[in-house]
C-alpha cells in the first residue's frame, strides 16, 4: 500500500462501488415494500459483496491475489452490471440496451470480479459523457448505452457505445493514460484500470470516437467453447 499509484487504484474502486450502493439505498428509500424479497435490496448486498472481493483481492499477498479463472457467460455478466446501475440510469433517462447475434453463446474464460471492473468503469464513462454532452447543449438528445455482442472468426466480439460528448482524436490517443481526465472532476483512473485488466484478462481494446458523436469501445474476447450444454441466452436484451 505504500506505491501512490496502487492506493489511487484502490480508492477509485472504493468509490465506484459506494457510488453504487448508494444508489440502491436511495432507490429503496423512495419505495413502501419490506426488505424481504426486495430487488434492490439484494442487489445491494451483491454490490457489498464485490466490494469485498475486491477488497481482499487488492489486500492479499500477491501470490494469492489472483483472482479465480472461470467461464462466464457475458450476457450474465452485462445484465447483471445493468442492474446495479439501475437507479442511476433511470435518474438520467439513460436507456441501456443488450444486443446479441441470434442462437449464439458468448463465454469468455475470465476473473468474474475484474470483468466487473472493467465494465462498471466504462459504464460510469459512458453514464459521465452523457452527462457532460446534456450540460453542453441545450437542446435534448437521445441518451442511451448499447452493449452488442457478436462472433468473429472465432473470437467475441463486443461493442459498448453511448451517445455522450465523444473524443477528438488527440483524446483518445491519451484516454488510458493514467491521471488523464477528460471530464469535469475526474481523477483520470477509471479507464488506466480497464487497459490494465484488458491485458491481464488478453482482451484488445479499441476506441472510436468524435466530438458530440458518443464512443464506441470495441473489445475482443478470445472465446471458450463450453463444453457443457448451456442454454441459449443470446435474445436480445432491452430495457
Amino acid at each position: 500500500m505504500n506505491d501512490l499509484q496502487e492506493l489511487s487504484t484502490f480508492s477509485h474502486e472504493i468509490n465506484n462501488s459506494l457510488t453504487l450502493i448508494y444508489g440502491q439505498i436511495q432507490c429503496i428509500e423512495k419505495t413502501y415494500d419490506t426488505l424481504t424479497g426486495n430487488d434492490h435490496w439484494n442487489r445491494m448486498k451483491d454490490d457489498f459483496s464485490s466490494l469485498f472481493d475486491f477488497i481482499h483481492q487488492f489486500l492479499a499477498p500477491a501470490e494469492e491475489s489472483s483472482a479465480a479463472m472461470e467461464p462466464l457467460d457475458l450476457i450474465s455478466v452485462i445484465s447483471e452490471i445493468r442492474s446495479s446501475w439501475s437507479y442511476y440510469l433511470h435518474k438520467e433517462q439513460i436507456r441501456f440496451f443488450i444486443q446479441a447475434d441470434p442462437g449464439t453463446t458468448f463465454y469468455v474464460y475470465g476473473a468474474r470480479s475484474k470483468l466487473f471492473q472493467l465494465f462498471h468503469n466504462l459504464i460510469s464513462n459512458a453514464v459521465k459523457a452523457i452527462q457532460q454532452k446534456k450540460e453542453t447543449c441545450r437542446s435534448p438528445h437521445i441518451t442511451h448505452i448499447t452493449v452488442h455482442l457478436s462472433k468473429e472468426q472465432g473470437h467475441i466480439v463486443l461493442n459498448l457505445s453511448d451517445t455522450g460528448i465523444g473524443m477528438t482524436t488527440e483524446q483518445q490517443s491519451r484516454a488510458f493514460y493514467r491521471g488523464v481526465s477528460f471530464h469535469p472532476g475526474g481523477n483520470g483512473i477509471g479507464l488506466s484500470v480497464v487497459q490494465n485488466i484488458a491485458r491481464d484478462l488478453h482482451i484488445k481494446i479499441h476506441i472510436d470516437s468524435a466530438p458530440n458523436q458518443g464512443t464506441t469501445f470495441t473489445l475482443i474476447f478470445p472465446a471458450y467453447e463450453q463444453q457443457l450444454s448451456c442454454p441459449t441466452r443470446t435474445e436480445a436484451l432491452t430495457k
